[in-house]
């Protein structure tokens, strides 16, 4: 008789699916980028924004109601911005299936695009905990022994960024919307802006795909932790002070910043544009404002470079993908 058991014995535990193990990864790579003190308070800064974002919302419904202290208000100010918000109030009043739509339109698309910084420095805060750390700490090979293969690896690490992002922009931006019309005096108000929500889905959803595509590839090209936040972060600022020499010079050189192509994207998908003629027809002491805007600015939000914006993120991606494949391999 020998003296081990070598019988075979059935394994009687909790299986664990194969999206489970894929959560496992997303989780505990979410989990650490959280307890950076930093971030976290990155995600609450996102969160009072939408916060103030909604009461915002609030107080433009309120000019729909006569006897609100928003309407009592009106009477204080210059009479420039009386006429303004007396046209704006007989507006939403009088055809609430435009206006309440085109206004929302307009405010969550300036409010996505300059709460996009937030989630970009919060994004490169993240980049050791993605790919980073696992090449310091050879743990690929670990993982290539295990259950899982190398597409349930990224995909995991996808959803930690997609998580990031998710915290500090889309849910933020979503909350608003929410919260926002919930507190709004008419409940229509929800399906009259159900576009300004498709359009944030839609932007927000691609944005927060390319974004985290992009911060595999980043974080797949050192295994020093403090290198790749800062390759993420200046690639980042060296788009944003390009854009002006560019406009003079080469402008194709303004598809170099990934936040100007996404903001390219974002015009094309709110129709910016078509959207302030709709308010500029409704008010016309909101086209006198809007003439001071230079042609150059005009002609932009009317026609977003959007097929180069494709193209050069396009370029990005197989970037990316090129080095994460290279680097993200079992020895």
């Amino acid at each position: 008789m020998p003296l081990h058991d070598a019988h075979y014995q059935h394994w009687d535990g909790q299986h664990t699916s194969l999206w489970g193990r894929r959560w496992v990864i997303a989780q505990n790579g979410l989990s650490a980028c959280l307890r950076n003190k930093v971030l976290r308070s990155l995600v609450l800064v996102c969160w009072v924004g939408a916060l103030t974002m909604a009461a915002f919302l609030f107080f433009l419904g309120q000019l729909l109601v006569p006897d609100s202290s928003m309407a009592r208000w009106v009477p204080q100010m210059n009479s420039q911005l009386q006429a303004f918000v007396g046209m704006l109030t007989s507006w939403l009043h009088d055809h609430p299936e435009v206006s309440v739509g085109t206004t929302q339109n307009v405010l969550f698309y300036y409010y996505g695009v300059y709460s996009m910084p937030l989630s970009i420095v919060a994004l490169g805060m993240a980049l050791p905990a993605l790919i980073t750390r696992d090449l310091a700490s050879n743990a690929i090979v670990i993982y290539a022994s295990k259950a899982v293969t190398r597409g349930d690896y990224l995909l995991g690490k996808f959803c930690t960024a997609f998580g990031v992002l998710t915290l500090t922009w889309l849910g933020p931006v979503c909350a608003a919307w929410f919260v926002g019309n919930l507190l709004a005096p008419d409940w229509t108000f929800f399906w009259h802006a159900r576009m300004a929500l498709i359009h944030v889905l839609i932007f927000g959803l691609s944005s927060l795909a390319i974004l985290c595509l992009l911060a595999l590839g980043v974080s797949a090209v050192s295994s020093r932790e403090k290198s790749t936040p800062f390759i993420w972060l200046a690639w980042w600022v060296l788009g944003i002070a390009i854009q002006p020499i560019a406009i003079k010079t080469l402008p194709w050189l303004r598809h170099v910043s990934f936040e100007f192509n996404l903001r390219q994207i974002g015009l094309a998908v709110f129709h910016l544009g078509r959207e302030l003629r709709t308010a500029q027809d409704s008010i016309p002491i909101f086209g006198q404002m809007l003439q001071s805007v230079r042609p150059a600015t005009r002609d932009a939000l009317n026609h977003p470079l959007i097929g180069g914006a494709v193209a050069s993120l396009a370029l990005m991606l197989v970037a990316a993908w090129l080095i994460v494949n290279k680097r993200v391999a079992p020895e």
